[in-house]
């Protein structure tokens, strides 16, 4: 489960940012997990519960925004939605070899106080 990877590093992050700041808590983390990513929201969820336990984010609300899969096809020269990691278009039916979103996984905003 790579997911609790992810979600060490995003408490490191944020717990490195709070601090920067002085903050004694940290109240929200946002992040940003396209769907193309890899990531299962479930599981990610969970680690957060569990590896949130005694850290300056131990009460934080974990707010995740789902970005969609978007590519863009050259034959139809449109951008289209997709949802795979072997992105057809479903104009054409040709495959997609550029994706312009879906793969992001960020850190939005941290809120501290």
């Amino acid at each position: 489960m790579h997911e609790m990877s992810i979600v060490a590093s995003v408490l490191n992050i944020a717990e490195k940012e709070a601090r920067s700041a002085d903050a004694q808590v940290i109240r929200t983390i946002e992040i940003e997990v396209g769907q193309l990513a890899g990531v299962e929201i479930p599981a990610l969820e969970f680690g957060f519960e569990v590896a949130r336990r005694g850290t300056l984010a131990g009460e934080a609300e974990l707010i995740i925004h789902d970005i969609p899969g978007l590519g863009h096809c050259r034959e139809c020269n449109k951008n289209v939605a997709i949802d795979s990691y072997i992105p057809i278009c479903p104009t054409c039916g040709e495959l997609v070899p550029e994706v312009l979103q879906g793969k992001e996984l960020r850190v939005r905003s941290i809120i501290v106080d």
